[in-house]
């Protein structure tokens, strides 16, 4: 049996490349960073604010990828304007799904400790860049380091336990009383479940055991009700022919998000309730 070759990780810089470079060779093929069939749609994207944005990307559902690209190590500032970046685009494009890409030599433990503090607020992920030398031969490789797009539950500790009041401050008591709306609606096909306050959303529980088919985030006016379930053309249909105001598919945990004032429940009972009997169909089967 022949024995492997040795690999050596050689600097970008070292072989007389710089940033740019690397900018384009993934604005040309943005396949190469492992993030499924994705589109180029602008590079150097000028910001309100100031600065620019290094990469816009989309797939073919539209979710957006604003990336940053960088030599070396993660260090503050690229972390900072990622997510800078992210946020803008998200407020100019509301309705797609984003996510925040930081693509450098080195993913260090300060962006690991950045992405665990930001929990599900920013879907964000860290991909390094290195020129790998085999033989005689340099090649470019990509590797995705971490991924938010998977769930809390599955990749870290539950959010930390609250109670009803503390939801009822943060948000109003007739919010709140939302959420109990809905469990009733849930309880038509599930009698177990009942709500389970957490400090960022308020989730479900069947028989004392954690089952987010469905989430609810109560606000000032209205409750913003998740349901997870892949997105289907017939379900964006019902959605649209319905008048709710469907905010986004978030496609990073699955989930269709959904602002909901009360007269958008009470006429609406049906058809929420089809939506969370199918994800609790595809949770518990």
């Amino acid at each position: 049996m022949t024995d492997p070759l040795v690999t050596t990780v050689l600097k970008i810089r070292d072989c007389g490349h710089d940033e740019f470079w690397l900018r384009d060779i993934i604005y040309d093929n943005p396949s190469v960073l492992g993030l499924g069939d994705l589109q180029a749609v602008m590079k150097e994207k000028s910001q309100s604010q100031g600065g620019r944005l290094d990469l816009l990307l989309k797939d073919s559902d539209d979710s957006m990828y604003e990336v940053e690209v960088q030599l070396g190590e993660t260090d503050e500032s690229h972390i900072i304007r990622t997510i800078e970046y992210w946020d803008n685009e998200k407020r100019r494009w509301p309705n797609r799904a984003h996510t925040a890409v930081l693509v450098a030599e080195k993913i260090t433990s300060r962006f690991f400790n950045v992405v665990q503090l930001l929990s599900r607020a920013v879907p964000i992920i860290g991909i390094q860049a290195n020129i790998v030398q085999v033989g005689d031969v340099n090649a470019l490789h990509f590797a995705t380091v971490i991924d938010s797009y998977e769930e809390p539950e599955e990749i870290g500790p539950p959010p930390p336990p609250t109670d009803r009041l503390y939801w009822e401050q943060r948000a109003t008591k007739d919010t709140v009383h939302l959420a109990d709306r809905l469990l009733e609606f849930i309880r038509t096909f599930e009698s177990k479940a009942d709500l389970n306050y957490n400090k960022f959303y308020i989730g479900l529980t069947l028989g004392n055991r954690a089952n987010n088919f469905a989430s609810f985030v109560p606000q000032k006016t209205v409750v913003r009700l998740e349901v997870k379930l892949p997105q289907t053309e017939e379900t964006d249909k019902l959605l649209k022919d319905s008048g709710l105001d469907l905010m986004s598919y978030d496609r990073q945990f699955h989930n269709y998000r959904l602002r909901l004032a009360p007269e958008d429940i009470e006429g609406n009972r049906p058809l929420l309730t089809d939506l969370m009997k199918r994800a609790w169909e595809g949770r518990v089967n």
